[in-house]
């Protein structure tokens, strides 16, 4: 077509969304323009509105797929001005959430950004021009305040000294120019730190070399530092920590119960170099079970407004990457002292449950102790004997009939937990191996064993007795919680698990526990329940730390907190400090330092909560980009998968080992597909194939990039709707 021709067609696909009057489906718009323009093929056409959407011209709703003019010359409602904190998509344009909602509800388009960047807290004003049923349309006015001066960059410097900064973040549009070259070679991995932003450009410094693009788990510490975590411990903590002695003196000795007798155990992972919870169990009688849940005593090494307190403090918690673990603590404390090895004597704390034939804790006594781990086992070790697969002939009969015990009082813990209505969310989790160069060979799921379900058991236990007994005193208190779900978000899920033959048989106003537990147990056949557990996960509240009790949804319990994994996660060691101050030594500490401490325990309840935050965005960017190189070795292979996501621009397909791609339209080659709003489902014009969630299909890899971590697939087949 010529340009001429082309100018033409844009004047005519404008009238006729402006005679439309409302946002209009790109099919019927497709067609109203053919018979407009019958010389012209639906292909151009489309080719033509999708550049009058790239350039802004036309705009696409994110909710309906339907188009509406777009944002040229719209004009400015500045009566009135809001503030918010705004988020860009990998197009380029933003949303904006104001302080006081829960999601946002104001687009800007990208010509009207005025160099906003992700996480920008900016001042903003609504354009005149407002959709119906769809984002408000806003211009940002002001940056009040940048939400992020760091990112992480590949160095491309050519031979005659002209050089590029590639910024690993695809939400920093605009370019970085760096004040000095100095040191840097072409290849290597920075961390630019932003000074100033001048004319569409961003000017920084580079702060950290992180290592060169080709070297092994570089990609990995690209991505931690670009999330604002820092790796490695300053050198004053790392002097405070190597000064830390383990020596049990004689008014340790003096306060505390010496368990060492008792044949206490560890249970984890076999891969696991911190052991922060230890066990014993002993079956009283027919009625009554005992369980010693013993902590390692962090506090006592971690002392408050110390170097190593507010590094633990900044960093919030311990993060678990598929090459490595960012520790909390520096690895002599971790690994080491606080770690309750097995055969030497460690300080712990220490929660003393008395437990029913019910699952009830009837009896609670939490005290300072010294215990000597009896065995150090893995879970792989105590499944196999729970199994009959191996006799653990080298160990004592007293430790065996301890786990036998143990096993008995798992098996009452959790038939209480799914009586009271502990939600049971099935997640598969993937689990990535590398090689020696960490390139992703391999990647399975994760299966949970029964040993794994008891300490997990054993720890729910013990977290919610010390909330109990902290309670019962009217401490101030950090409490671990996780809120009743958004009403909406719930009406929403039922209706798409509903076209999945989900049964739902109560209403979703003023849901309790016990009934989304009851959904699981009556749909535990449904073919569908891994889509389905994912999407009730993500209509949940996230989980968090606060002082005020407000209950734990998801486990179905009133008093919880987070009280066994000090070694890794700072609000348990705010829990133990807690006991100490408030029982275990209170005429030590003054009302002075107390009220301090006590004083401190929101904000740390904010510090810890946005850290947890920080770790799991690590983790998912991490196993993103390790998914997406894996896939580079299968461009042109052939997967069965599920739908996971219906939206207007496509399916998101996920795999049965978690990894997930996107079907783009063009790549929905069997048909022209428009997006129905009211069913979520995307519609075939010739075939009335319907793709909704759930549905089976066969697809092949079309493309990876480790890069945007982004992964692409083509539709091979429709394979049916479950």
């Amino acid at each position: 077509m010529s340009s001429q021709n082309t100018d033409n067609l844009k004047q005519n696909i404008q009238k006729i969304v402006i005679e439309d009057g409302r946002p209009i489906p790109k099919a019927i718009l497709i067609s109203k323009v053919c018979r407009a323009n019958k010389s012209v093929s639906i292909k151009n056409i489309e080719n033509v509105i999708d550049e009058m959407i790239k350039i802004g011209n036309l705009r696409i709703l994110s909710k309906s797929g339907k188009i509406q003019l777009g944002y040229e010359d719209a004009p400015v409602d500045t009566s009135k001005t809001y503030e918010g904190v705004i988020r860009i998509n990998s197009k380029g344009s933003g949303f904006i959430k104001l302080d006081n909602e829960d999601k946002a509800k104001y687009f800007v388009y990208r010509t009207n950004l005025n160099q906003a960047l992700d996480g920008d807290r900016v001042e903003f004003a609504l354009l005149k021009k407002v959709p119906k049923k769809d984002l408000l349309d806003a211009v940002v006015l002001k940056i009040i305040s940048h939400g992020k001066d760091f990112y992480t960059g590949l160095i491309n410097i050519n031979k005659d000294g002209t050089y590029k900064v590639t910024i690993d973040d695809e939400k920093m549009y605009l370019p970085v120019k760096l004040d000095s070259l100095q040191g840097l070679v072409d290849g290597q991995k920075v961390l630019v730190k932003i000074k100033t932003y001048e004319k569409d450009t961003a000017y920084g410094t580079v702060s950290k070399i992180i290592g060169h693009s080709s070297d092994v788990g570089v990609d990995v510490l690209s991505i931690v530092y670009d999330n604002g975590v820092e790796p490695n411990f300053t050198p004053d903590v790392l002097d405070y920590a190597r000064k830390i002695e383990l020596n049990i003196d004689d008014y340790q000795r003096k306060i505390r119960k010496d368990l060492t007798n008792l044949p206490i155990v560890t249970i984890d992972p076999a891969t696991s170099k911190d052991f922060d919870d230890a066990i014993y169990v002993k079956k009283n009688n027919d009625d009554e079970y005992y369980l010693c849940v013993c902590i390692a005593d962090v506090s006592h090494y971690v002392r408050y407004k110390s170097p190593l307190d507010e590094s633990s403090y900044k960093r919030g918690c311990s993060i678990y990457l598929v090459d490595r673990v960012i520790p909390m603590l520096p690895h002599n404390l971790s690994d080491d002292i606080c770690s309750l090895n097995p055969n030497v004597e460690r300080l712990t704390l220490t929660c003393d449950m008395l437990i029913n034939k019910s699952g009830k804790i009837k009896n609670i006594k939490v005290y300072p102790s010294i215990i000597k781990s009896h065995r150090r086992f893995s879970y792989d070790e105590v499944n196999d004997y729970f199994n009959n697969k191996s006799s653990l002939e080298k160990d004592t009969q007293e430790i065996k009939n301890m786990l036998k015990d143990a096993l008995e009082l798992h098996k009452i813990l959790d038939a209480e937990k799914k009586h009271r209505g502990y939600i049971a969310f099935e997640i598969p989790e993937p689990i990535i191996k590398l090689d020696n160069k960490g390139f992703p060979i391999d990647i399975l799921t994760r299966k949970l064993g029964t040993a794994q379900n008891m300490i997990e058991n054993f720890m729910v236990a013990a977290n919610e007795a010390v909330t109990i007994y902290a309670n019962q005193k009217k401490w101030p208190f950090v409490y671990r919680i996780h809120e009743k779900p958004n009403e909406e978000k719930l009406k929403t899920f039922s209706i798409e698990a509903k076209k999945l033959n989900f049964r739902i048989t109560t209403n979703v106003e003023d849901i309790e526990s016990i009934d989304i537990a009851k959904w699981i147990e009556d749909n535990k056949d449904n073919k569908n329940m891994d889509l389905i557990n994912l999407m009730l996960l993500r209509s949940m509240a996230k989980a968090k730390y606060s002082t005020e009790n407000l209950g734990h949804f998801g486990l179905a319990l009133e008093n919880y907190t987070h009280f066994t994994s000090p070694i890794r996660r700072y609000p348990d060691l705010l829990v133990h400090r807690i006991f100490w101050m408030y029982e275990f030594e209170k005429n030590k500490i003054t009302d002075s330092n107390r009220n301090h401490f006590t004083e401190q325990l929101d904000d740390c309840c904010k510090q810890s909560s946005d850290c947890e935050k920080i770790a799991i965005n690590c983790e998912n960017d991490v196993n993103a980009m390790k998914f997406a190189e894996y896939m580079t070795k299968h461009i042109g292979e052939e997967f069965e998968g599920f739908v996971s996501a219906v939206s207007a621009f496509g399916l998101f397909v996920e795999l049965p080992n978690t990894i997930e791609g996107l079907i783009k339209l063009p790549n929905l080659k069997t048909d022209f597909y428009s997006y129905d709003e009211k069913t979520n489902q995307l519609i075939g014009k010739k075939t009335g194939t319907r793709f909704s969630l759930g549905s089976k299909v066969r697809v092949r890899v079309i493309s990876a990039d480790k890069q945007t971590r982004k992964i692409e697939f083509e539709l091979v087949k429709f394979l049916g709707n479950r």
